[in-house]
């Protein structure tokens, strides 16, 4: 009985000791396998770019999980420009995006690289092939085809041009406009050429006194932060450099959407240490404070107003057929508390 206990394994008072040596080898694959989970992510085991691209992964992919995926390939050739202009569009506002292209865009330089940024979900029949058709033939929409267009997807629309932009292009600056404004392109290039700031820049006219709203299609139920907005450049027309961009796009999972899109981004970059230059030559409130050559962006322009400024400056060199002023300006004072940040008593002021 011996023998043949010994031919079919070991002895049974061996089993024990070789089962608590197959469960120490267990264990210590298991932690083994965990050490080199671990280090697979911690970036004290693996050199800054490799982390960089683990992180930039991940970012995409968590970006587009609630953003959607884009109508152009999410990952772009990656082309390098100057400037990059995104156009918050409408999917039915086809004659703003053609005004544009034929008055202001057409002078765009070549180191500039340009997008109608359209939300598509949703769209009809008829308007989604309106839109691929327009699509075809200019090839400079940004078409999100999981957002549903809407004052209410505003913030949403530009969160997702912010982060496409810095995953497909290589730029130095960023502007933000509506499709009813108006850019004087060449002057704008001039500025930027020359500006002391290369880097954490956030260019245009600020307020630091509105209050939020309580009602109408702007009511921000979730504003909990202060008796004010955090001081913002008004969103007919702002300019960021790409490490702003850069800032936003990958905390994208972390930032909470307001209903306005201007104020959203005020708030994202409050705790930034950057360069916030006011400048009353945005004309970009809610309406137009007139026409004064000086401007370099104006909102809530027509496509009549459009034509005519650009016709005017082909004629004369100058933006305005006459100067006038509906609305006083104001110079942001960056030295008292920011209700009282804004006084219009100056009508010399742009």
């Amino acid at each position: 009985m011996g023998l043949v206990r010994q031919a079919s394994g070991l002895p049974c008072c061996r089993r024990p000791f070789r089962n608590f040596v197959y469960l120490l080898s267990w264990i210590g694959a298991f932690i083994c396998g965990s050490l080199l989970t671990l280090m697979s992510v911690d970036p004290m085991s693996c050199n800054i770019h490799q982390c960089t691209e683990k992180i930039k992964r991940i970012d995409v992919e968590d970006s587009n999980s609630w953003l959607g995926m884009w109508g152009q390939n999410a990952k772009g050739p990656g082309k390098s420009v100057f400037l990059v202009i995104i156009v918050i569009s409408a999917p039915g506002n086809s004659e703003q995006r053609d005004t544009i292209r034929q008055t202001w865009l057409s002078e765009e330089k070549s180191d500039t690289l340009h997008y109608f940024v359209i939300g598509t979900g949703s769209l009809s029949e008829n308007v989604n092939v309106t839109i691929q058709s327009e699509q075809r033939r200019f090839g400079d929409l940004l078409l999100l085809n999981n957002v549903i267009d809407s004052y209410s997807a505003l913030t949403k629309k530009l969160l997702a041009s912010l982060v496409y932009v810095h995953y497909n292009v290589k730029f130095r600056f960023l502007m933000k406009c509506d499709d009813d404004t108006y850019v004087q392109i060449p002057q704008l290039h001039k500025e930027l050429k020359a500006v002391p700031y290369k880097q954490r820049l956030y260019w245009g006219f600020f307020d630091g006194r509105a209050t939020p709203h309580k009602k109408g299609v702007w009511k921000e139920n979730e504003w909990v932060l202060c008796d004010h907005y955090l001081p913002y450049a008004l969103g007919g027309g702002y300019v960021l450099s790409s490490d702003l961009v850069t800032f936003v796009a990958v905390n994208s999972k972390y930032l909470k959407l307001y209903k306005n899109e201007d104020v959203s981004l005020g708030v994202w970059l409050a705790s930034v240490d950057l360069h916030r230059v006011h400048d009353t030559r945005f004309d970009t409130e809610y309406v137009s404070r007139g026409c004064n050559n000086e401007y370099l962006v104006s909102h809530k322009q027509s496509t009549l107003h459009m034509r005519e400024k650009f016709n005017s400056l082909k004629a004369t060199g100058l933006l305005c057929k006459e100067q006038f002023q509906v609305r006083k300006s104001y110079k942001y004072n960056w030295n008292v508390p920011a209700s009282k940040c804004c006084v219009r008593n100056d009508s010399s002021i742009p």
